[in-house]
């Protein structure tokens, strides 16, 4: 490579620099695609979790409204009061008691409660005569179990195969039971009345938030017994409480669980007043084959671009090391002769400028040895001078918009969008001529120096103007808010932190003074610091606001100038006192 031409050495640095910034690109891509698209996925579960929690939630709230009001219901008291004790009814009476509670338990079975049913003790008359009083030796003796020392609180069942009174009909069930109990003898059972839900109705709603083919959404209860799923199936043979027990202290989010030598990401939620947890697990392999295909499809169409891209970094390459060989012909052959020869000069890039520069260079050469060499000197400097002060503003510009006509190429609007303000901002810095300039232009200064520190926190800083309009015309020091605001910035948030720092700009006039006061909710400052802030220390980090503060004393007077308000926690207040000027 040593002694290769140029043009091979520029295509195999530019092809190599391309390849590996295609490396690195495919990467990045990659890797950010797969964690955003997992990201995504957790994210559509989460949402779909929460709708099932919200429906199921309502079924359990649906459950125990029925249950609450039947049990405050004093007609049930009235039904059963005569055969707990053993009292003499008129059957009439007794008949119309029984119709009218039927009834009302009846009404209470709405949406996709199946039953609600009081078991009532064995010599009352009319149990078993409907589906909605039975006698209380039909009660399953594990739900009489699970009441033992509950007192008359509702307790939920696991689920169970419930048979339908009169018509005989199994169905799989969850109930919420209550113990009612004599009011002269807590200890003994008045009644119990249960109010049932088809586990169906909730396994419905988990395989509607079950978007997985090999994962499962399900619902256990405080025992780590399953109330339902997704699929039943895959929730039985999962163990769901292996996952349970594996999260430890239950607490939500997701979260890797090995079982079997396989990952699988749960995520778990409590559910209110039930003492239910609902959890979906889902293999890794699953999330990461739907992220990949995902990526996968990306790349495949970012190849074709790549391909495009390096066939014109080899051309472009091969053309301006051409150029460069001519131009070094050009040269080399001039020097021999007496006569100025032709140097290309097109187009206006380096190589064209190296061009003009040259020919520039034997022509002022040509001029200077008929001068003394101190004056020529002294010319040459105070030309640089000026030709520098000219150039470097328009230099800086034009290489931001050459890097924002690259990021727009490249598909990154972020960073054409990040360099069309930072343009912006130095244009407002460099700005020759002025030294005054109206609060309007400090303000759009400002707006635009907090947008591009929000780049580097990620939006976490939020700046409120509240200026009167009138007052955005009103004249003022130029770059004199921008350093208060830096200071806010830099000592108020860091990149580290995941706070959020608002500063509020405001303005008024009081007594022939424009006001502006410049106020966060930052880290604040301690006495110490206040004291330092606005003392003369070029090693000071506060060196810039002390500036401020001696041009503006400087120009109106004593009397003028900033004042800081601080305390560590509460934020900063900057007011800054300046003469009115229309």
């Amino acid at each position: 490579m040593k002694n290769a031409s140029l043009k091979t050495k520029y295509v195999v640095v530019f092809l190599g620099a391309a390849m590996v910034s295609y490396a690195l690109i495919f990467f990045f891509i990659y890797a950010r695609t797969m964690r955003y698209e997992m990201s995504n996925l957790q994210h559509f579960l989460d949402n779909s979790m929460e709708q099932a929690k919200t429906f199921v939630e309502s079924e359990t709230k649906m459950v125990t409204y029925a249950s609450d009001t039947l049990y405050y219901n004093r007609d049930v008291y009235l039904v059963l009061d005569g055969c707990v004790n053993e009292t003499d009814r008129d059957p009439g009476q007794e008949y119309r008691y029984w119709s009218d509670i039927s009834k009302f338990m009846q009404s209470l079975e709405t949406g996709n409660i199946c039953n609600v049913c009081i078991y009532a003790p064995d010599n009352y008359t009319y149990k078993d005569t409907s589906r909605n009083f039975s006698s209380l030796d039909r009660l399953d003796p594990e739900l009489m179990e699970q009441m033992e020392g509950k007192g008359e609180r509702a307790v939920w069942s696991a689920p169970y195969d419930f048979i339908m009174p009169l018509t005989g009909e199994t169905k799989r069930v969850i109930s919420l039971t209550r113990r009612v109990v004599q009011q002269d003898d807590y200890s003994k059972t008045f009644c119990v009345e249960q109010v049932s839900l088809p586990v169906d109705s909730v396994s419905e709603i988990l395989e509607k938030a079950d978007s997985t083919e090999r994962g499962c959404v399900y619902i256990s209860n405080q025992d780590h017994e399953l109330i339902g799923s997704s699929k039943a199936a895959m929730a039985e043979s999962m163990e769901p409480d292996f996952f349970l027990l594996e999260n430890g202290d239950g607490a939500n989010g997701w979260r890797e669980v090995k079982k079997d030598k396989e990952i699988y990401m749960m995520n778990q939620m409590e559910l209110e007043n039930t003492g239910w947890s609902m959890a979906a697990v889902v293999p890794l392999k699953e999330l990461r084959a739907k992220s990949r295909r995902v990526c996968d499809g990306m790349i495949w169409g970012l190849l074709p671009i790549m391909g495009v891209a390096t066939c014109i970094i080899y051309f472009f390459a091969g053309s301006f090391s051409d150029r460069i060989k001519r131009l070094s012909y050009q040269m080399s052959h001039w020097r021999d002769q007496d006569v100025v020869q032709e140097v290309s000069t097109d187009p206006a890039d380096e190589v064209g400028r190296l061009g003009r520069e040259y020919k520039e260079m034997r022509r002022e050469i040509d001029e200077l040895m008929q001068q003394k060499y101190e004056s020529g000197i002294a010319i040459k400097d105070a030309e640089l001078k000026a030709l520098q002060a000219q150039i470097n503003p328009h230099f800086l510009y034009n290489t931001l918009d050459l890097i924002n006509w690259e990021a727009m190429e490249r598909d990154a609007p972020e960073i054409g969008e990040l360099v069309q303000m930072l343009a912006r901002y130095y244009k407002s810095v460099l700005r020759k001529g002025f030294d005054t300039v109206s609060l309007h232009h400090e303000i759009e200064h400002i707006v635009t120096y907090v947008k591009i520190q929000n780049f580097r926190f990620d939006g976490r800083i939020h700046l409120k103007v509240e200026i009167p309009e009138e007052l955005m015309s009103k004249k003022m020091l130029k770059l004199t808010l921008q350093p208060i605001i830096e200071n806010s910035v830099s000592h108020g948030i860091s990149a580290e932190d995941e706070g959020e720092e608002t500063i509020t700009v405001r303005a008024r006039e009081e007594g022939g003074d424009l006001i502006i006061e410049v106020q966060d909710d930052g880290k604040g400052m301690t006495k110490e610091q206040l004291e330092t802030i606005l003392k003369v220390d070029e090693n000071n980090s506060h060196y810039a606001v002390f500036n401020i503060h001696d041009r503006i004393r400087l120009k109106y007077g004593e009397g003028y100038g900033l004042r800081y308000e601080s305390a560590v926690g509460q934020g900063t207040m900057v007011t800054i006192r300046i003469k009115t000027q229309p």
